[in-house]
Formats: structure tokens, C-alpha cells, sequence
């Protein structure tokens, strides 16, 4: 008589049980990691996208310094200055979403909408201030105090929102143009910068991450 060799059902059940429970402590951490590399990419993406843009509109449009001032009217100046040479579609005004309800669109000039084809997007409020996200959650869906306004605590800056500033906005003599990290200008060191991002959420968050080679420190006060 030939014996063949097979597991018992109390093995089978103690083997899938112990899978299950490393992949309960695995799975998490991995989602986090893929969160989080997504996240470093899509800033440097961003980062990079729009100050070559800027780059490309100095060398037709001349010095940013010298460029059209249209105050607090982004859709001017996006349509003007950027519209042209990114590769993105844009709209103008904002979005509000009530409870329960369909996003219903804002005309206003303040604020610009853009969606670029690698799934993110980016709000210009002010012609001053640009807001990233990479969460899709956001298209097209976007409030006005998404756009950069008032700092609101509902609002979850440093977490999904990450905030630039043109950097003559904050040095109007400055030769180099394009876009800044919020709050990288002043020169906290890597404790007040952290203290920046942990206290008011969208003011050096993103400066935190890119003095740590865009990368997501691994002391960083929010969940990604």
C-alpha cells in the first residue's frame, strides 16, 4: 500500500491564519510606503512642471519682474503667462460642494483650476499662491478655501494639500521667478520649519519636504 503525505485541516487553517496575520501588519505599512512615494512624486512632478513654465514664459514674455501686474486676477495672468506653455486643461473660478449635492461652479477670477493629465491638480488663487493635490478626490470638486485663503483647520493641509508661492510675491526684487515651498523663504532652521508645518498646516509642509530632498521626513507631524 503506497501512504501520500498531506497536510491536515488544522494545518491548512494555522498556515492560512498566520498569513493572515502578517498580512494584516504588512499590508498597512505598504500602503503607507506607495502613499507616501506617490505623494514625493507628484510634488517634485508639480514643482518642476511649473517652474519650467515660468522659465518658458520669461524667455517670450521677458523678466517676470516686468511682467503685467493683474493683482488678485489669476485667470488673467494664468491665461497670459502659464496657460500657454503647460501641457494641462485649466478653468476659471471654483467649485462648492454642498452636503448631499452636486459641486456647483463659481465664476471667479480669483482662483484657476488646473488638471494636469498625470491625474493631479492645482488650484492659483490670487496670481500669488498655488495649492497641489494628487488626490483625485479633488477634481474639479474644489473649495475656495482649498484655494489658499484662510488657513482652516477643516481643511487638511500638509496631509493631502500642499501649498507654493511665487517668489516674487514674497521678494519682489528676486531674479529667479517661478514658484517656492510656502514659508521656505525665511531661514528657520529644521526644527522651526518643523514646528511651521505641524502648527498651521499649510504654511511649511511642503518646505519641510523638500529641504529633506523632497522626501517625506521620517519624523513628519501628519499621516499621509
Amino acid at each position: 500500500m503506497i501512504t501520500k503525505k498531506a497536510f491536515t485541516l488544522a494545518e491548512i487553517l494555522i498556515t492560512l491564519g498566520i498569513i493572515g496575520i502578517i498580512a494584516a501588519l504588512t499590508i498597512p505599512n505598504l500602503i503607507y510606503e506607495y502613499r507616501k512615494k506617490s505623494l514625493e512624486t507628484g510634488l517634485v512632478r508639480f514643482y518642476s512642471t511649473i517652474n519650467q513654465a515660468f522659465k518658458l514664459s520669461a524667455a517670450e514674455n521677458g523678466d517676470e519682474r516686468q511682467w503685467t501686474d493683474f493683482g488678485e486676477d489669476s485667470c488673467s495672468f494664468y491665461k497670459k503667462y502659464l496657460a500657454p506653455y503647460l501641457k494641462a486643461e485649466y478653468e476659471c473660478g471654483y467649485y462648492i460642494i454642498a452636503e448631499g449635492q452636486k459641486p456647483n461652479k463659481v465664476n471667479q477670477n480669483m482662483f484657476v483650476g488646473i488638471y494636469f493629465p498625470s491625474g493631479d491638480m492645482a488650484v492659483l488663487s490670487y496670481s500669488r499662491v498655488f495649492t497641489y493635490t494628487n488626490q483625485k478626490k479633488y477634481y474639479k470638486a474644489y473649495t475656495a478655501l482649498m484655494s489658499g485663503s484662510e488657513i482652516s483647520n477643516s481643511m487638511p493641509y500638509g496631509k493631502e494639500l500642499f501649498v507654493f508661492e511665487r517668489t516674487i510675491s514674497r521678494d519682489p526684487s528676486n531674479e529667479r521667478g517661478g514658484i517656492i515651498p510656502f514659508d521656505s523663504f525665511y531661514p528657520y532652521t529644521e526644527t522651526q520649519q518643523l514646528e511651521q508645518c505641524k502648527n498651521t498646516g499649510s504654511r511649511g509642509c511642503v518646505a519641510l519636504i523638500s529641504r529633506n530632498g523632497w522626501k517625506i521626513p521620517n519624523n513628519y507631524p501628519f499621516k499621509i
